[in-house]
């Protein structure tokens, strides 16, 4: 039954008589209203301004006489399925990318699907929690031996800036730092096998959102004794000898 059946009822009853005509019998006219299952559905977001991680409801109301109904929700955006149907009647947007953005709706349906109903589209903007993170190293040239210093910057949105963030560090894939609060990963003194490919991820405390870092290449040099290096020890050395023969030679004049 649909809300759109309700209206005026009879029903009639024909009895059939073997030696006789036939006798029709009618019901008194009864006014039946069709109530509604469940309320049709609204789509809401909270805030007003939407954060990669926020969530949307599906928002409806059930018959307060079929209270123990289950109903099932599914998101759509732009008329492209987000979610299927689940018990759920919240849908979490984990990303802040263009496509994220759009006209939403969501649908209810009875578990067994004799009832749907979908609520009107809600245009959308999504943004995001943080940007996107940038690994920095400290010095730009590492000489092996040195403190290395990795950092991992990103930028809150401003009406967010409570927010608390995990960073992990990796090295050709491998973690060399778990997730903490710390943006920076240390290296007290540089050895040739630190060199590789180093990135950073950025997550929020309740993992709703997670972004990776593009590869920055951190090589560790040895030490580089170059021409001019050893011309100096040279000089050095002369400089040296001269200073401990010197005496000697004074000795003998």
């Amino acid at each position: 039954m649909s809300r759109s059946q309700s209206g005026l009822y009879k029903c009639t009853k024909k009895i059939q008589h073997f030696h006789s005509s036939n006798v029709i019998e009618h019901s008194d006219v009864s006014f039946i209203s069709v109530k509604e299952l469940f309320s049709p559905p609204e789509i809401k977001v909270t805030p007003s301004r939407v954060i990669e991680g926020d969530e949307m409801t599906c928002d409806t109301r059930l018959d307060p006489l079929r209270g123990g109904t289950e109903l099932h929700f599914a998101f759509y955006r732009d008329g492209r399925t987000v979610r299927e149907f689940g018990i759920s009647n919240t849908y979490r947007v984990r990303s802040s990318q263009l496509e994220d953005s759009g006209k939403y709706t969501c649908e209810v349906r009875t578990t067994s699907d004799t009832v749907r109903k979908m609520s009107d589209g809600l245009h959308i903007q999504i943004h995001e929690i943080f940007s996107p993170p940038e690994i920095k190293v400290t010095p730009s040239r590492v000489i092996e031996g040195d403190e290395m210093t990795v950092r991992c910057d990103t930028r809150l949105d401003p009406l967010r800036g409570g927010t608390e963030l995990h960073f992990a560090f990796y090295r050709d894939g491998r973690t060399v730092w778990e997730f903490g609060i710390s943006n920076t990963y240390r290296v007290r003194s540089s050895q040739l096998e630190d060199s590789g490919n180093y990135t950073c991820e950025v997550r929020t405390a309740s993992d709703t959102v997670r972004k990776m870092s593009d590869g920055i290449y951190i090589q560790i040099h040895i030490h580089d004794y170059t021409v001019q290096n050893i011309i100096r020890l040279v000089i050095s050395g002369f400089v040296l000898s001269a200073v401990v023969c010197f005496p000697y030679f004074h000795n003998k004049w």
